[in-house]
């Protein structure tokens, strides 16, 4: 058909071309072919924390518990509280913590994260249905009671068994909608920073693959929880296999911008209203031996409407990211924003700003509604977006199926007349609502009736991807075996095939300092403000310490820093290293982002300085790292740490008296941080004399920079600053303790040579650097800026190397 078009508008765009403008998608790939098999010779032997694992079993039952209460079948004392909500998501945290740890000493075990991903969403699945199974086997053992028992009682715990199965279903897509909740909102605010700032990606795997709905819903036949995410029209299988219908439409009027792989499978063997018999053994014997027979009826479908390759070797195309429709079906070449009309310099022009190609563009269109028409698929997906509320609105009295049945006008009026017949107003009230929705669909306009069209093409596209990635994902997880039992634990650690995944926090470890990291604040100006305080006859200890201690102190725990030091003229804070989780080993960057918070707090004492006529505060921080457990004495019962790195913090944080009495030098006020080596012929033999610029600035020491790098993944890049130099920036993001994400711009600074009063800059001294931290925000947003453009032009250079996706990654 694209041919037939394309010939009459003597127009054969190149596919590259006329996809290009089209999102990629990263095909989801877990590489758990580098794991070693298990003692079965079959499965990856995987173990978890014992206290996640009952963790996760105690919040899952008393979720059932709740949900079955709210049926009737059991009585419950409280539903979960507010505490095993925080339980949970505290050791799910330091689950992925510990991961990270291991990653963080070994980047050579980074697919860690990919099987501990898995393995997690393998045993999170599971939960509900083991919570229930306990329920039925304690029913079971009530039942095998002595003879003679009472038969009322016997036929009551049979009548509870069929209840509790009825209800499994929903209450397995409750407690899954419920608990998956709080792990998204975790995974997706708290440990996605966590995980770029140690190992530079956010998602292992796509979110796509890790929070599917089709993984919660129990069946494709479970219409009152797949219309909570799917039109319904998706899954209708009764008349015709709409499914097929749909994708065969799709497919065949992009057929000449489609992999051949894409396209639908040849119709042989498949019988109209089901697959064959041999068809059929074959998948119910891939199922039992793959061992994920809860998707049976997904991979039907797949078996049924898709090619081998590409829901069995997870292929993606452009069809498999269905924002794609929006650009195909609605945005044109002349509208503003979207992907479109944008151009970008020093880029091809794309073929959509080509008129003849826009034409095109529109044809297909044009022939892709018209088709969808004309198969009757328009009035069914509308009948299908108008269930949910109407069921809702129903209050169940009439059931989703049937709803959705009539509007499509599969049900007749008279067959649901007699089904309402023993409601009280024998169904008036229900069939007068069905009425206006089913006469509101007749009588709706042409152009809403095409808005609901392109609605559900671009559903369909995500239920079509969705079914791809669910069967992909059971497939990999039906290749993971948790083990509980601690013999089978044993056997496996013993034969070098055990996998092991504990929490983060450490108890022993923790107590066992490996480095430290010295911040060191000198503080300059305080004398004269106390003076000044005095002379008003207000308190100086208390206008510090509300102002600037006192602020500073509620942000230790945060950084996990602890005072050394304190004086009117100096404070030193240290951050400890220990063998606890991936946060803690983040020393440097905390305590860079500590450094941050103090020059805030400040700067905001300046402030209330400036309101009582009171001179303004002025600070220096250094920071130095070392690598090993600081030492301590005592004076009486002070204790008092001795550091080689205080005095590294120390010459860091002061400032020049002859660079600070005149700044004329200064090329650039965004950098507060200047070290200069002074020029001596007569003593250039000895060792330099190094002068330092420190006005509200923070410098790092070289040892310090060094493991910054270690702890986060930083991206330089070079900028030319307005007086014509160049610079290098180092810019990155961590997680604090309490998992908020800070971004760092470390400035690599050369150092220069002093002589006589000013800059020789015909004298350059080879590979010396010194390192700040850039504080000034609009200098930050100019990296920061320059980082974003980068990594787009990235990603925009991938998308022209023919068939390699785009990453699903969003987060830099």
């Amino acid at each position: 058909m694209v041919t037939k078009v394309s010939r009459l508008l003597h127009i054969q765009p190149d596919v590259g071309d006329f996809v290009a403008p089209l999102r990629s998608s990263a095909t989801p790939h877990c590489q758990l072919d580098f794991f070693q098999i298990g003692v079965d010779n079959h499965h990856i032997d995987v173990a978890l924390s014992h206290q996640f694992r009952s963790t996760l079993a105690n919040f899952v039952k008393k979720i059932v518990y709740e949900e079955l209460t709210k049926h009737g079948w059991v009585k419950m004392d409280a539903p979960p509280s507010g505490n095993d909500v925080e339980n949970f998501k505290s050791v799910y945290r330091s689950m992925m913590q510990g991961a990270l740890e291991q990653v963080h000493r070994d980047a050579a075990v980074k697919d860690l994260l990919q099987l501990l991903h898995l393995v997690l969403l393998k045993l999170l699945l599971e939960s509900p249905v083991a919570a229930v199974a306990e329920l039925r086997n304690k029913l079971d053992q009530d039942g095998n009671l002595p003879e003679g028992t009472s038969g009322g009682h016997a036929l009551e715990l049979h009548e509870r068994i069929v209840t509790l199965a009825r209800l499994e279903p929903g209450i397995r897509y409750l407690t899954l909608r419920r608990l998956f909740k709080i792990v998204q909102r975790l995974e997706s605010k708290e440990l996605r920073k966590l995980r770029k700032s140690v190992v530079g990606t956010s998602w292992t795997l796509s979110k796509q693959l890790l929070f599917n709905p089709l993984l919660h819903l129990p069946n494709l036949s479970s219409e009152e929880y797949i219309m909570n995410h799917y039109p319904l029209l998706c899954v209708d299988r009764d008349h015709e296999n709409y499914f097929d219908i749909t994708n065969r439409i799709i497919t065949s009027t992009y057929q000449d911008y489609l992999p051949s792989w894409a396209q639908v499978p040849d119709r042989d063997g498949i019988e109209s209203n089901g697959v064959s018999e041999g068809q059929a053994f074959q998948i119910r014997n891939r199922e039992l031996r793959s061992g994920f027979s809860e998707f049976l009826d997904g991979q039907r479908m797949l078996e049924r409407n898709l090619s081998e390759a590409e829901f069995k070797q997870i292929d993606v195309s452009w069809l498999d990211v269905p924002r794609n429709i929006d650009l195909l079906l609605q945005r044109s070449s002349g509208e503003s924003g979207g992907w479109f009309s944008r151009s970008k310099k020093g880029r091809k022009r794309s073929i959509w700003e080509n008129p003849e190609c826009e034409s095109l563009r529109e044809e297909l269109q044009s022939q892709l509604l018209k088709r969808i028409d004309r198969a009757g698929l328009v009035p069914r997906a509308i009948a299908a977006y108008r269930t949910p509320r109407l069921y809702r609105q129903l209050n169940g009295q009439v059931s989703v199926k049937d709803i959705y049945r009539f509007l499509a006008g599969d049900l007749p009026r008279r067959a649901l007349v007699k089904r309402l017949v023993n409601t009280p107003d024998k169904g008036s009230e229900v069939l007068k609502a069905l009425d206006v929705v089913s006469g509101y669909i007749r009588r709706m306009p042409a152009n809403k009736k095409k808005d609901y069209a392109i609605r559900y093409v671009k559903d369909f596209l995500t239920f079509r991807r969705d079914l791809k990635l669910a069967y992909y994902t059971y497939q990999q997880m039906s290749r993971l075996r948790v083990l509980q039992d601690g013999e089978s634990i044993k056997l496996s650690r013993d034969n070098g095939s055990l996998y092991e995944f504990r929490l983060g926090k450490d108890p022993d470890s923790q107590q066992q300092i490996k480095a430290h990291v010295i911040l060191k604040a000198d503080i300059r100006g305080s004398t004269e403000i106390t003076h000044q305080l005095i002379e008003k006859k207000l308190n100086p200890a208390t206008h510090f310490s509300m102002n600037f201690f006192g602020p500073i102190t509620k942000l230790l725990e945060r950084f996990g820093a602890q005072k050394v030091f304190v004086e009117g003229d100096a404070l030193i804070l240290a951050v400890m290293e220990t063998g606890g989780t991936a946060t803690q080993a983040l020393t440097v960057a905390n305590a860079c982002g500590l450094a941050r918070k103090i020059l805030s707090v400040m700067e905001a004492q300046n402030s209330q300085n400036k309101a009582h006529n009171l001179p303004k505060l002025e600070l220096g921080l250094g920071i130095a790292f070392s690598n090993d457990a600081p030492a301590y004495l005592y004076d009486e019962q002070q204790k008092i740490m001795i550091s080689p790195a205080i005095n590294q913090a120390d010459r860091l944080s002061s400032c020049s008296a002859e660079l600070r009495h005149d700044t004329s030098w200064r090329r650039s006020k965004r950098h507060r941080v200047e070290v200069f080596q002074e020029f001596n012929q007569d003593n250039k033999a000895n060792a330099p004399n190094r002068l330092r610029f420190n006005i509200n600035g923070i410098e790092l020491t070289e040892a310090a920079f060094v493991k910054l790098k270690s702890e986060m993944v930083l991206h330089k890049m070079k900028i030319h600053s307005r007086s014509g130099e160049s610079h290098y920036y180092h810019v990155g993001r961590f997680v604090d303790r309490r998992g908020s994400s800070h971004w760092l711009v470390v400035r690599q600074g050369a150092i220069k040579v002093w002589d006589a009063g000013k800059i020789d800059d015909n004298r350059d001294i080879l590979d010396n650097y010194f390192y700040e931290i850039i504080t000034d925000t609009n200098l930050i947003g100019r990296v920061k800026d320059k980082l974003h453009s980068r990594s787009s032009r990235n990603r925009q250079s991938d998308d022209t190397e023919g068939e390699t996706p785009l990453s699903l990654e969003s987060d830099i």
